[in-house]
């Protein structure tokens, strides 16, 4: 887990503002998606639910990790190679239960994503291999944001979604047959100011049973669960279901 995960949970959901409806998205069927977070356990805690709905539905899910995840975990005598074995483990694991179709891992290190001079080019790289239509990622501007991993993953995803669509930029990845691809919209996960919600009240226990499988995170994880239950189920509440997840969504290239 992420060092300061309790931050994720720590606030109930922002209210409701009146100017926007209260309802579940109503979602058209993309048949890409592609998720970026910083650490392992980041996409089961904010999107798990989502994520299994839209499996389930037959789109296919990418997930890409930024870092190795070296420093979350309890077991304070296994070193930092050993953990992000550990955690790249649990990773797939989880990713397994939700039906996510491929992980890819960058291993940076954990802690220092912002340090990462190249990150947008990677990232750029993936968009444009897996081509989807939707990305996921941390919203960079939640006021008060204070994981500086969440920020990088966040910011350089969006910076990524924007090259990544134009042909003049990073044309080294054109010469390896990468294309140029437009991600349709990007849903931002951990925000204040959502504007679409996702009923997950009929795959939520798929999604506790992935966050469970991150086993290393054993000291606090039943907390996290039962914080993450009572946001979900806060969430759920504003639109009329059991359990939901929020997410602002924008759509870079919309030209309407």
């Amino acid at each position: 887990m992420a060092t300061d995960s309790l931050q994720r949970f720590s606030r109930e959901p922002a209210p409701a503002r009146a100017a926007i409806p209260i309802a579940p998205t109503s979602e058209h069927a993309p048949s890409r998606i592609l998720v970026v977070f910083a650490h392992s356990d980041d996409a089961e805690f904010t999107s798990g639910g989502s994520i299994a709905r839209w499996t389930d539905a037959g789109v296919s899910v990418g997930y890409v990790v930024c870092t190795d995840g070296s420093k979350g975990g309890d077991a304070l005598e296994l070193d930092d190679a050993t953990m992000g074995e550990l955690r790249e483990a649990e990773q797939r694991a989880a990713a397994a239960i939700l039906g996510v179709e491929e992980v890819f891992f960058l291993r940076h290190p954990d802690g220092g994503l912002s340090q990462v001079q190249h990150l947008k080019h990677e990232l750029a790289g993936i968009i444009r291999r897996w081509r989807p239509e939707r990305l996921l990622a941390w919203d960079p501007w939640r006021p008060y944001q204070l994981h500086p991993d969440h920020r990088a993953a966040g910011l350089a995803a969006i910076e990524a979604v924007l090259v990544a669509g134009n042909p003049r930029l990073f044309r080294d990845l054109a010469a390896k047959g990468l294309a140029a691809h437009r991600v349709e919209e990007l849903y931002l996960f951990g925000t204040d100011y959502p504007d679409v919600w996702v009923d997950t009240s009929a795959t939520f226990e798929r999604k506790v049973a992935a966050i469970s499988a991150h086993c290393s995170q054993t000291k606090l994880l039943t907390r996290w669960i039962e914080a993450m239950q009572r946001c979900n189920a806060a969430y759920g509440l504003a639109c009329g279901c059991t359990y939901a997840e929020a997410f602002k969504v924008l759509r870079p290239f919309c030209e309407a």
